[in-house]
């Protein structure tokens, strides 16, 4: 599973890549000719960008612990689960 995780991660960042290129693209066609349909690519353009922006955000993996030398450990001690009775609600009189 991490597997697929970080290839979708690859493809977003290389879409986000291209996006650019193409914004760039668009950008030097409206400077050009000043044209309304080049003001709806870039706009849609902008739109696909900030949606790639925020799946490579949102599907990155989580960072792994940090190191410490010396083998020490920065985890915090297990917890201690208290389990409470099924009678303790009040349900029971």
């Amino acid at each position: 599973m991490v597997l697929y995780s970080y290839i979708g991660l690859g493809l977003a960042v290389a879409n986000i890549c291209m996006i650019l290129i193409l914004l760039s693209i668009y950008w030097k066609n409206y400077t050009k000719w000043k044209s309304q349909y080049t003001i709806g690519l870039l706009v849609f353009g902008i739109f696909f960008l900030l949606q790639n922006i925020l799946s490579v955000y949102y599907s990155a993996p989580p960072p792994g612990p940090p190191h410490t030398p010396h083998g020490e450990s920065t985890s915090n001690p297990p917890a201690t689960y208290k389990f409470i009775p099924a009678g303790s609600f009040g349900l029971t009189t």
